[in-house]
């Protein structure tokens, strides 16, 4: 077989006319299109690039692959594997899934803020409950705990509920966006968790990262903040954040990411009423929100494209740090 671009995403047909665009002449292959699994390892085998998540260890049957573009914005699939082949260039997708995580951010406050979670269960029983005090964000202190894509995204859109501060935090100093009120590094961090009522974190899986929200951290929190994590489920051990929450620190918790995943169901967070967990969807795009599937299949023809005339890839992953590179235009 030629050499080509193999997609493993379920791609809608729109989107592989413009990936079979962006290409030219070179063939875009798709997997959900063979028959056999004999088909796709051929496919595979033949690709120069693969557009989707090939587990590390299938890499050795694919000679011809020199890069692989993501559809998630974690790269720790890559970056955590042992002896990745340092000839096969990697990026993600980040930038397309501030818009999605940011809205899933908003709704996970709302939700607990205003109890919902305990009107759903109430609704199933038919029972009348209400549930006090409520809060609201306006006039709420935010910190964002990982200002890049998400971070900023979930900023712009907590302007409209009236917060009073907006505090980001990075890896690097850089001038404050208008999005936020101050940005800090991620030195600063100790002297920031007491400031804010709610905490939102959208970090990666890097050595920095893991165990970052220790006891230590959560309990420096105002004793009624609310903790958000959207990033990995490395930042905090449940053992930990289960303890420290039922002692009556914080208001509660929203977590798309657990480590591990799925929790295991005998444990407590599952059944804390100020804790919702979800599957790790906050940011999920191929099949479930077409927006986001649009956003990832452009970036996919923009970096063909760069590929095909040689020009450097967006959002090259930086394995060193587990973070993308920006290069040059």
């Amino acid at each position: 077989m030629k050499p080509c671009i193999y997609v493993t995403l379920p791609c809608r047909e729109e989107n592989r006319r413009k990936l079979r665009e962006a290409s030219g002449n070179f063939p875009v292959l798709f997997a959900d299109t063979f028959e056999t699994d004999g088909e796709r390892a051929e496919a595979f085998a033949a690709a120069a690039a693969v557009f989707g998540e090939p587990r590390p260890e299938t890499l050795k049957d694919a000679p011809n692959l020199l890069w692989i573009q993501m559809s998630w914005a974690g790269t720790d699939l890559y970056t955590k594997a042992d002896h990745f082949p340092p000839n096969i260039a990697v990026t993600c997708a980040t930038g397309a899934y501030g818009g999605t995580i940011a809205e899933y951010e908003i709704g996970a406050i709302l939700a607990l803020y205003r109890h919902f979670p305990q009107y759903a269960r109430a609704q199933t029983q038919g029972a009348w409950k209400p549930v006090f005090p409520g809060r609201g964000l306006e006039g709420k202190t935010v910190l964002i705990v990982g200002a890049g894509d998400i971070g900023t995204e979930f900023a712009r859109r907590l302007r409209p509920f009236g917060v009073r501060e907006i505090l980001g935090v990075r890896r690097t100093r850089r001038e404050t966006p208008p999005e936020f009120d101050a940005t800090f590094t991620m030195e600063e961090l100790p002297g920031l968790w007491g400031r804010a009522d709610i905490v939102s974190c959208s970090l990666p899986n890097t050595p920095e990262t893991v165990g970052l929200l220790d006891e230590k951290a959560l309990r420096a929190m105002k004793g009624d903040a609310l903790l958000l994590n959207v990033g990995r489920g490395t930042l905090v051990d449940p053992d930990v954040l289960a303890r420290v929450l039922a002692s009556g620190q914080l208001f509660g918790a929203a977590l798309d990411v657990t480590q591990p995943e799925p929790l295991p169901p005998e444990h407590p967070l599952w059944r804390m009423e100020n804790v919702m967990i979800t599957p790790h969807i906050a940011g999920i795009g191929f099949g479930n929100v077409p927006e986001t599937e649009d956003k990832i299949v452009e970036l996919c023809c923009e970096n063909l494209r760069r590929f095909m005339t040689g020009r450097p890839l967006r959002n090259l992953v930086d394995f060193k740090t587990g973070y993308r590179e920006t290069p040059e235009e």
